[in-house]
């Protein structure tokens, strides 16, 4: 437990510094300039530096893969089908669809699980790096379907135009080919990925201090249950179903990490709801201090 405080700590005092500056210097201005600042840079060079930093080489199974892509994929349609059948809105199907299945698997579920399982760290890379892919191919195709409700080629030719997407192609090219690029390229992505993490952490602290947000807590409730508790549930059944093994222990734990900043971001560019999911975003990260270390003791890394 101490480790997941010592890491979250960090991230809620970046919202925490956010709230500080609303109530100094900031502005409602400052939130849309730093998304947007997120969006089209900081956040498509953390993409790229964390995918071309993955060490292919350093994992002997690759069958982990098709596990977890299979089952993130189906979490995806089977959340789109159920919210639609309920009736909510296109925002509400959308918040739920990305952040039940995306969580921080990156910036938390990375130190986390590197410090609990040495040796494994181009493991957790790949499960970075899936739930990467499948968040800007399947994910954002279903948020471009909510804005143009119907499949033609403008849905393809405006989800390659995303900065966010194209990141992640571009990475897949550099590691395919492995391609070596120029340390000043490399350097200077690297400067700008670690700039994402804290403006947007600062951008969500400054609009959540603008007034309590006005959302229905039975959606927020809703969330943060699918997320950390239905999320690890459906991957420890793969866990079991699968012989038990370190590679599945790591899929469990990061399916069941808090909800992550990257939802925030593209509620900037695609209907969805911003005040719950920012709302949720804090509380998930909270109730994670209990939730996480429960999952460490049932697959067997604690």
């Amino acid at each position: 437990m101490q480790l997941i405080i010592q890491t979250l700590l960090p991230l809620m005092l970046l919202i925490a510094l956010g709230a500080v500056l609303k109530q100094t210097i900031a502005d409602e201005t400052w939130t849309a300039v730093l998304n947007k600042l997120s969006v089209y840079l900081l956040f498509p060079a953390l993409i790229f530096s964390g995918m071309v930093n993955v060490k292919l080489e350093s994992i002997d199974d690759f069958s982990f893969i098709y596990g977890n892509f299979i089952i993130l994929v189906l979490v995806i349609f089977i959340l789109y089908g159920v919210t639609k059948y309920f009736g909510l809105t296109k925002s509400m199907t959308n918040t739920y669809v990305i952040s039940v299945f995306f969580g921080n698997v990156g910036y938390l579920g990375f130190p986390i699980l590197s410090s609990l399982m040495p040796g494994y760290e181009g493991i957790v890379s790949m499960h970075v790096a899936l739930y990467t892919l499948i968040l800007f191919t399947f994910g954002i195709g279903v948020l471009e379907y909510s804005v143009h409700q119907k499949l033609d080629i403008k849905i393809l030719k405006d989800t390659l135009k995303n900065p966010l997407l194209l990141a992640v192609l571009f990475s897949i090219i550099i590691l395919t080919f492995d391609i070596e690029l120029p340390f000043v390229i490399t350097k200077t992505v690297d400067l700008l990925a670690g700039g994402a993490t804290p403006i947007i952490l600062i951008s969500l602290g400054i609009f959540l201090a603008r007034e309590l947000p006005k959302v229905e807590y039975k959606h927020a409730f809703g969330l943060i249950s699918l997320k950390l508790v239905f999320m690890p549930s459906i991957f420890f059944v793969y866990f079991l179903l699968g012989g038990k093994t370190d590679v599945l222990a790591i899929s469990v734990l990061e399916a069941g990490m808090p909800m992550a900043i990257t939802p925030f971001i593209l509620a900037e560019l695609y209907p969805m709801e911003r005040e719950l999911i920012a709302l949720s975003i804090v509380i998930s990260c909270v109730v994670s201090v209990v939730t996480l270390p429960i999952i460490m003791v049932l697959v067997g890394v604690v």
